[in-house]
């Protein structure tokens, strides 16, 4: 998830220092209670017969995240955002089916033993209709074996929606395997597609290396890359990478001396920020292609040391030339826009975070929640929830770039596709190159 940049100095300074912090406002772990307690089996309502989560006056979701920060992500904003979304929908927009949308967090640490044990609580105890907005790929695994086999019988038929889950792992979209699961952030692989394209249409007589985080992940841009570019005798250099100092060192050099001179970067923003102190420091310059994991400010402030504006500048100086891509509008580039001043007053008025690329990002999923669930108003079900996110076609959330929607289907579970390619600027905007490219 990326963080654009236009309005620079204190703009840029706020929203980045918000990466760093905790939940502000709303960041408690939950929503007050139900005012009536969930039921696990089918209750009579408006509409007919709902399912778990679902009461006359409520609808009620679940979601783990590392709330409190103990691993020292910032993800608990994006809970909070959510919150906060849901809270401008239930108050001011009448709920959705004649009910208010409930979001139920639990604090996962950021660990997979974790994320398990509150998710077996959210679904067994508390009886939620459905799990959104997972976050990590290692930590959401054992997850999502549960969610999509809850008594483990190799029967599917039980399972939980596992509703756009902020992991890009293409595994996800297996959908023999994850018949529960719905991705939301455009995967992994159709990033390296989109980043692989730009290297044919733009540097196809430039060799190419690719630096990648040995996991999931990693993996996925691995294949992307060496699978889309046209020449694949291009590909001169292909690593797995090791993040200890010396090591990492001495694969940028090996990278270095076959000649690659457009590299990919398929690393978290810390090994990314290492891997440019690296190459400056070796007076190596190639064109880089960096995952759109790794936002230009959270590069930058790792790169530069700090949130400072000349620590910024510092970064960003580093960076200045390197391609990347997006999908949301700017919590800065577009701060303006009609959209972005109704998000910023949602989060305002509703006990929101302070607007960051990460609220951006929560409200935009939250949407597409609301939108599944106004489809199910006549069974508010465990299927009929995973039916009607299936059907989604042609959605734009209110915060996305033009060009870009989420497309689903029932073999289909990936959800954003199209990639808005861009170029980073020395003082940390971002210039569009050309036009979103679909990959689906």
């Amino acid at each position: 998830m990326a963080i654009l940049y236009k309005c620079f100095y204190s703009s840029l300074i706020i929203v980045s220092i918000t990466l760093l912090g905790t939940v502000a406002c709303g960041g408690g772990a939950s929503e007050p209670g139900p005012s009536s307690a969930a039921t696990p089996s089918p209750v009579a309502g408006r509409g007919g017969s709902h399912g778990p989560g679902v009461t006359e006056t409520d609808i009620v979701l679940g979601m783990t995240n590392d709330i409190s920060g103990t691993a020292d992500t910032p993800y608990g904003l994006i809970t909070a955002a959510i919150q906060a979304y849901f809270r401008k929908v239930s108050q001011e927009d009448g709920g959705v089916c004649g009910r208010r949308v409930v979001l139920q967090a639990e604090d996962d640490g950021y660990t997979p033993e974790g994320a398990l044990q509150k998710t077996k609580k959210l679904v067994e105890q508390d009886h939620v209709l459905a799990m959104i907005g997972a976050l990590g790929t290692p930590v959401h695994v054992p997850v999502a074996a549960y969610l999509n086999d809850p008594n483990g019988d190799g029967n599917s038929a039980d399972g939980v929606p596992d509703l756009f889950v902020s992991t890009g792992w293409s595994g996800w979209g297996d959908v023999a395997r994850y018949p529960w699961t719905i991705g939301y952030i455009p995967d992994y692989l159709t990033d390296a597609r989109v980043l692989a394209r730009y290297l044919n249409d733009h540097l196809n007589d430039k060799k190419i290396g690719i630096l990648a985080e040995n996991d999931q992940f990693g993996n996925d841009y691995l294949r992307g890359v060496q699978e889309g570019v046209s020449n694949k005798d291009m590909v001169v250099s292909s690593q797995t990478v090791d993040p200890s100092p010396t090591t990492l060192k001495a694969q940028v050099l090996a990278t270095r001396d076959t000649g690659a001179e457009a590299v990919v970067l398929a690393l978290p923003p810390e090994v990314s920020a290492e891997v440019f102190r690296i190459a400056e420091a070796e007076r190596y310059s190639p064109r880089w292609l960096v995952s759109y994991v790794n936002s230009p400010s959270a590069l930058a402030r790792e790169i530069g040391g700090g949130t400072l504006a000349e620590q910024l500048l510092k970064g960003f100086e580093h960076l200045k030339g390197s391609i990347s891509t997006e999908y949301l509008l700017s919590a800065v580039d577009d701060a303006e826009a009609p959209s972005m001043r109704e998000h910023r007053r949602i989060m305002e008025t509703f006990n929101g975070p302070v607007v960051s690329t990460l609220s951006v990002y929560a409200q935009s999923l939250a949407e597409a929640v609301v939108e599944t669930l106004k489809r199910t108003c006549e069974s508010i079900t465990r299927d009929t929830v995973l039916h009607a996110a299936e059907s989604l076609q042609h959605f734009r959330s209110s915060l996305m770039l033009d060009g870009v929607e989420l497309n689903l289907g029932p073999k289909d579970h990936f959800a954003i596709q199209t990639l808005q390619p861009v170029e980073i600027q020395k003082d940390g905007t971002l210039k569009d190159l050309g036009d979103p490219v679909a990959v689906e």
